[in-house]
This record gives C-alpha cells, structure tokens and sequence, in this order.
C-alpha cells in the first residue's frame, strides 16, 4: 500500500495541463465561464457545480506551483474572463479576488503550522471584506443605506413572488427578515463552498503526493479568542447601534457565529467519533439540514471550545471513556 502511495502521480494530460500557466488559465476560463455561457437561459446543475470547482482548481495549482505561479494563473485567467465577457471587468476583476486570491491564501496558509485553522480564518475574513466593500460601494454609488441598496438587489425576486400570488403580510415579513440576514448568509454560504474547494484541493494533492503542508483534519478547526472577542463586541454594537452601523455589525456577527458553529459542529463531531457514535453524526447533520436554527446551540459550544478545549480530553473508545 505505501509502494502504491509513493509511485502514484498525476496522469500525464492533467500534469501537462497543471504545469503551465497558459492552460490553467484556460481551463480556469472555461470552469468560470461555464455560468456566463448559460446567462439568459436554465442553469444546469452540472455546470454551476463546475463553476464551483474553480476555486479548487486555483488552490490545487497553489498547492503544486508555488504561490507566484498560481498568482500569475490567476491574473491571466481574470484576462481571459474579461475578454470573453466582451471588455466587462466585472466578471474579471472578480474571479482575480474571490475565486482565485482568496483561496490561493488559503492554500498558502495550510503550508503553516495549525494552517487549518488560520486558512479557514483568512478565507471568511477576506470573504467578508469582499462582501463590505461591495454594500458600501454599491450604496455610496446609488446614494442610499447600505439596508436599501439590498432590498434594491432583492426586489426582482420578491417581484415575482408577489405575481405568483403570495399573502402580501407573509411576503413583506420574509423579505424584511431576508434583508436583514442576506449579506452574512451569502459570506457563510461562500465560505463553506469556498474551504470545501480547498480542502478538496488539498486532498486530491495528498492523493497524488505533492502536499506539503498541515494534514490536521477540519475537525480540528480551533480558532483564536480574538473571534469570540469580536462576537461579543458585535453582538454589543448591533444592540445599541442604529442604522448602517447596526446592520454592517449584525451580519458581522452573524458570520463570526458561523465560524463559532463550526468549531462547535468540529467539537460534537469529535466527541462522536471518538466513542464510535456514527449513527448519531448522521442523525446530527440531517437535524441541521432540517432545522438550521440548531447552529445556535454549536455557536455557544465552539466559542466555550475556545477557552476550554473541550477535545484534549476527548479519547478513542477503545483507549478510555
């Protein structure tokens, strides 16, 4: 099994394709593009999740070429994207920051002692920078609170819902509560995607045995007490604050709670694991699929998690109770 694990390689199209910086490019294009080439018309879902995957293709190229070399691919994969998107620096300018130089970061950072945890970090941080600099622009630029720049983006939608016949009372309530949630789920959503794509990168790359880097398991995600600091003052500026700044400060908090949450979900699933308690895992992730409002109670674990340490007592359940 280890002779195995030490001869396998990348097949030779996938190494040709990898080591250079022009077909990266391409094939990076032509990932992103999957989207804009069905614009106008039904997406399917085998090209979204292609579009999905750029990301991981970005850190896997970062995690094989070297941060440079993967930079290089990103600047002319953004090339690339504006000239098929007929001039546009939109589409461009925002493959070069989200898709690829964020978790071309991300990637770099596993190469760092506890890099699972830092490159989690890193990537919902700059994830939730991009998202700030976005409503802010967006609403400088239309004169209007950064609250009323997002009902503006939602409108459409709740446009056609009111069409279709929908209670008006029951629609003003859900588009209230979605505007008021919409920025700090999408980061959630985005960061989940996005960090899903590079621990994806990073597998494939132990696979073929070019990572080098932290092998810690997300499970292990332990963030710093500056996360629950800010949580904390968040959650207080959001409480007396008005305005811009009690919204910007909510859907903040709200992306620290998801990080909260999933040190949280990383602590229940350790435990677990660790007494043999697979059937309840599985009973644990359907719950919060169907209930997801029982990430609360995770947020409360994975922010005690960080000053307790709940999992350095945790031990096998053959090696002790």
């Amino acid at each position: 099994m280890a002779l195995n694990q030490q001869v396998r390689s990348l097949p030779p199209f996938a190494r040709w394709v990898l080591t250079r910086r022009i077909p990266c490019a391409v094939l990076a294009t032509l990932m992103y593009g999957s989207v804009l080439a069905a614009a106008g018309s039904a997406l399917s879902l085998p090209l979204l999740v292609v579009h999905l995957l750029t990301p991981t293709l970005f850190a896997l190229i970062a995690m094989g070429g070297g941060f440079s070399f993967a930079m290089q691919v990103v600047a002319l994969s953004g090339l690339g994207v504006t000239l098929i998107s007929y001039g546009d620096l939109g589409p461009g300018l925002m493959l070069v920051l989200l898709y690829g130089m964020l978790p071309v970061l991300a990637a770099s950072t596993l190469a760092k002692a506890g890099g699972v945890s830092k490159g989690a970090l890193n990537l919902a941080i700059g994830l939730l920078a991009a998202m700030l600099a976005v409503l802010l622009t967006g609403a400088a630029s239309q004169d209007a609170s950064v609250m009323e720049f997002v009902r503006q983006l939602l409108a459409p939608l709740f446009a056609a819902s009111q069409q279709e016949g929908m209670d008006a009372q029951m629609l003003t309530r859900i588009e209230q509560m979605t505007v008021w949630v919409f920025p700090g789920l999408t980061v959630i959503c985005l960061w989940m995607v996005w960090w899903g794509d590079v621990m994806l990168a990073r597998n494939i790359a132990t696979y073929y045995n070019f990572y080098r880097g932290d092998t810690q398991p997300v499970s292990e995600l332990r963030l710093p007490r500056s996360v629950a600091y800010g949580f904390m003052l968040l959650i207080a500026l959001a409480s007396f604050a008005a305005g811009t700044p009690q919204y910007l400060a909510a859907n903040t908090g709200l992306v620290f709670a998801g990080l909260l949450s999933a040190q949280g979900l990383s602590v229940v699933h350790t435990w677990l694991h660790a007494k043999r308690l697979q059937i309840a895992a599985i009973v644990m992730y359907v719950m919060l699929l169907i209930q997801p409002v029982m990430v609360l109670p995770f947020a409360m674990i994975g922010m005690l998690d960080i000053w307790f340490d709940y999992r350095r007592n945790i031990m096998p359940a053959d090696g002790g109770k």
